[in-house]
């Protein structure tokens, strides 16, 4: 494991850095700033917070989906699609309608989270329809095999790097982890992952589903640009811009 300290040994090109950087910090202002009480106006200094909305467990989910995708196969589509059904329709009418319909979760957009509540107020249909249009986007992004686990670990590098270093910054508020949690965090997944023989694949934690309540589903740009719900790519997607 590269020592906290030696921020100079992370091997990752600057524009992938800045992109890996962007994601972070879309994932921090889509789901993190709402739940902290932020002073408005011009501040003279830098304030650090440490995440409440997320633990280091949503950041590993995070950069794993971006470079698996959606990591594993359906083996039971029909379950598969009562579930995602029953989310749609326990989607309150009023509930985020704010946020976008699509994330994306790699910086040339490949990888993409459809988050259901905003998908079910933008498109006024019943859940059924929608349904039945996401599920296959769904199964056909989970053919497609991607990712690299060296690639994968070199980008938790990097964040460890990027927060240590603070750089997940929005105007005058850093975000940060203890440099320690990372570390051990880090090393536990690779401990982990030599037991395991795979790329560990977590659930969000427990405050993250309190506070987020997150319903959404992974999928592949690609198939959704063949599918009928491509227009949606036309629409207020979070992309990878600078913040």
């Amino acid at each position: 494991m590269t020592d906290t300290k030696q921020h100079t040994d992370i091997s990752t090109p600057s524009d992938a850095r800045e992109g890996l950087r962007n994601i972070i910090v879309q994932q921090y202002l889509l789901h993190e700033v709402a739940h902290h009480s932020l002073r408005g106006g011009e501040l003279t200094t830098t304030e650090v917070i440490v995440p409440k909305a997320h633990s280091l467990v949503d950041i590993c989910k995070c950069l794993h989906q971006g470079e698996f995708g959606v990591g594993h196969a359906i083996d039971h589509p029909d379950r598969f699609k009562e579930r995602l059904l029953s989310e749609l329709r326990e989607c309150v009418e009023t509930e985020r309608k704010a946020a976008p319909v699509l994330e994306s979760l790699v910086p040339d957009g490949q990888v993409l989270r459809v988050n259901l509540c905003p998908l079910r107020h933008r498109m006024g249909e019943d859940a059924e329809r929608i349904a039945s249009q996401l599920a296959p986007v769904c199964f056909e992004s989970a053919r497609i095999t991607r990712g690299d686990p060296n690639r994968f670990f070199t980008a938790l590098l990097t964040f460890k790097d990027l927060n240590a270093t603070g750089q997940l910054r929005l105007g005058h508020y850093i975000f940060a982890f203890p440099d320690r949690a990372v570390e051990r965090f880090l090393i536990e997944i690779r401990e982990l992952g030599r037991r395991i023989r795979q790329i560990p694949v977590f659930s969000h934690s427990e405050v993250y589903r309190h506070l987020n309540r997150p319903a959404y589903r992974v999928v592949d740009r690609s198939v959704l640009e063949n599918s009928p719900l491509s227009f949606l790519l036309k629409k207020d997607t979070a992309a990878h811009h600078d913040i």
